[in-house]
């Protein structure tokens, strides 16, 4: 019997976009028919405005979600799924913690701290052939980037527009967001299936101001998940650019004196944390990234594999909801404009 099953689950998560989109279109067409009867009576409307049916309307939209749900749908790489198999496979799911604070835009490094981390990841991402990937954000408070996908290409996308703009709070919380990728790797044991290995692999320059972080780091030890923790920056005191003139060297930010902000990195504290863990500290630092090494690292400590059941034939079907997404569309456009219906 074949199933129709998804290359990209998680990308499923696109459709409650539609719940918000409906809705939009009904209060569109709410506004256009109370605008319609306070601007005149219905004969006066026809001769000023043409004839307009809401019936037609409600129909035309309904149809162009109908065509938007299928190409999200079509987004997601449904297949069709017959038979079954074991295969074993790794199992090693990675929350990738970037810190994106104001510190981060310190020029110690080439190119700058947050440059740098973001080609520590982008190298650990791409060494490692299977397992999924996620990734959060944080300054003063933390945000999921991209939640665990198989999809490197959409990882890779997210991870090369983060920055500091994405998180309102500025300052450095690594404690809330320690605790939100524990929260993202947890997800998978509600599923009843056996778990694989995870990790959390921190890139920061350790600026934190509180120690509420290390309630965290022990919980993760307690759960067996690896804890990479990778520093970037130079002990030496450095200034912080402003945001919006990055690539100019005269533009700096300034404290409440008026003074240029300067940041260093804290390595003691960065050593201190992934030992709480159990897990390794790197000092990313010139000439040579140190992703080579944390690879290696992932490989020996969280290279277990795991016994799966999965699809033995599957055949790509996409084409079809993309194709009658399109029909839906012209056909939407066709009663629209033909006066029908």
């Amino acid at each position: 019997m074949d199933l129709i099953c998804f290359a990209y689950p998680e990308r499923l998560f696109l459709l409650w976009l539609l719940l918000p989109l409906a809705a939009v279109l009904c209060r569109g067409l709410w506004r256009k028919f109370r605008a319609r009867k306070a601007l005149a009576d219905d004969k006066l409307a026809v001769n000023l405005l043409g004839i307009w049916s809401p019936r037609r309307e409600i129909a035309v939209r309904t149809v162009q979600l109908l065509a938007l749900c299928l190409l999200l749908v079509a987004s997601c790489g449904p297949q069709l799924c017959s038979g079954e198999k074991l295969a074993r496979r790794a199992a090693l799911d990675i929350a990738y913690v970037l810190d994106v604070s104001n510190s981060m835009l310190a020029r110690d490094v080439v190119p700058d701290r947050l440059g740098r981390a973001r080609l520590e990841m982008l190298g650990i991402s791409r060494g490692i052939e299977s397992g999924r990937s996620g990734l959060v954000v944080f300054a003063g408070s933390a945000v999921v980037q991209c939640p665990l996908t198989t999809d490197r290409q959409a990882f890779e996308t997210m991870l090369s527009i983060a920055s500091p703009d994405l998180v309102e709070e500025q300052g450095t919380n690594l404690g809330r967001a320690l605790a939100m990728a524990d929260r993202m790797l947890s997800v998978r044991r509600g599923t009843g299936r056996s778990e694989g290995a995870r990790a959390v692999v921190l890139v920061t320059d350790g600026e934190d101001h509180s120690e509420a972080f290390f309630g965290a780091v022990r919980k993760l030890k307690e759960e067996n998940t690896q804890l990479i923790v990778i520093g970037v920056g130079e002990e030496e005191p450095a200034v912080i650019p402003l945001r919006d003139t990055r690539d100019r060297n005269d533009s700096v930010k300034l404290d409440a004196d008026g003074n240029p902000a300067m940041t260093s990195f804290r390595p003691k504290l960065l050593g201190l944390l992934a030992e709480q863990a159990g897990g390794l500290f790197f000092h990313s630092r010139e000439p040579r990234l140190v992703s080579r090494l944390v690879l290696e690292a992932l490989e020996t400590s969280g290279g277990e594999t795991q016994w799966f059941r999965e699809p033995r034939y599957r055949e790509e079907v996409y084409y079809y909801f993309v194709l009658a997404s399109v029909l839906l569309l012209l056909g939407a456009g066709f009663v629209e404009h033909s006066g029908r219906f």
